[in-house]
């Protein structure tokens, strides 16, 4: 086990990690980028999709308190690790933490979705996200991805679903992609 410790927009960030998990020593490049750009919603549900040992769900949550997280991951440590994370925050009144591959076993809908997709499982990985966010994001709702080199797939992908695909920053390789449900 370590703990990744960092400072992102005045949060600090002291999560549980464990070897074998996606960047366990420290907040990589990519999620770094998509937390200072998140648009995070005033009150409802979001979900972090793919969420490892929870740096996007737990900042979205200490964030703005009158919100309801869903973290999903479909590997059982990154979901330990996850709920060890919403443990020593306090959050366990409105954090939730599932195995789940993407979406599946999300119930109901959401406002926002958030993910930094493993695109080095292959390009199905936002076909089948896409395809699953269209029945589960909220009207209005939207979707922020960071890709690193995923960007033109992605656009590809998503606009097959939504009818606004947009990339809003590119940096060192990663492009953060918004999806909003018009």
């Amino acid at each position: 086990m370590m703990v990744v410790v960092d400072v992102v927009e005045g949060i600090p960030l002291s999560l549980v990690s464990f070897p074998g998990l996606f960047s366990k020593k420290r907040l990589d490049l990519g999620t770094r980028i998509l937390l200072e750009n998140l648009v995070i919603p005033e009150e409802g549900t979001v979900a972090d999709v793919g969420c490892g040992y929870g740096p996007v769900g737990i900042y979205v949550a200490v964030r703005n308190p009158r919100l309801n997280v869903y973290m999903l991951d479909v590997n059982p440590l990154a979901v330990k690790a996850s709920q060890m994370n919403v443990e020593r925050y306090g959050l366990q009144g409105r954090v939730k933490v599932m195995k789940s591959d993407l979406l599946e076993k999300l119930e109901g809908k959401v406002r926002a979705i958030y993910s930094n997709p493993p695109l080095s499982k292959g390009v199905e990985i936002l076909e089948r996200l896409a395809e699953q966010a269209a029945s589960k994001l909220d009207k209005e709702g939207w979707i922020q991805l960071v890709l690193y080199r995923g960007e033109t797939n992605a656009l590809k992908i998503f606009t097959k679903y939504f009818s606004r695909v947009e990339t809003v920053k590119k940096v060192k390789g990663y492009s953060l992609v918004l999806v909003v449900n018009d």
